[in-house]
């Protein structure tokens, strides 16, 4: 529990250290940057917003292997190791928010670990 916690806390200041217009602090925030991410081609002038989508997704998931590492008794989060790619993780994220729209007003960050958590729990 701890771990997770801390894991929580140091991307959440990675976050809060980054300026507002590079990032995307709620789940509608992130929904709206992953979905420009996810299309074919990202619309013109919203190219920025889809890679700030994939950098958290990236950010979130190497995060979440690397604490499993450290401390694989606190994290129960069991991302795949093999052909797990930055789309696949993306389409995770945007099927949690799909599923949960009264969360989108909440932190990108806890989200992302909870739709990561529901699908990928270590058995």
């Amino acid at each position: 529990m701890r771990a997770g916690i801390a894991v929580l806390a140091v991307m959440s200041l990675a976050i809060a250290a980054t300026p507002a217009y590079v990032r995307a602090d709620t789940g509608n925030e992130m929904a709206d940057a992953c979905r420009e991410f996810l299309k074919e081609r990202a619309s013109p002038g919203k190219e920025f917003r889809a890679g700030v989508c994939a950098g958290f997704v990236r950010g979130v998931t190497d995060t979440l292997a690397a604490a499993r590492l450290a401390a694989p008794e606190k994290i129960f989060i069991c991302l795949p190791t093999k052909g797990f790619t930055i789309g696949q993780a993306t389409r995770v994220l945007m099927k949690y928010f799909d599923d949960h729209p009264e969360t989108l007003n909440e932190s990108a960050i806890v989200l992302a670990v909870q739709a990561y958590r529901a699908a990928y729990e270590c058995k």
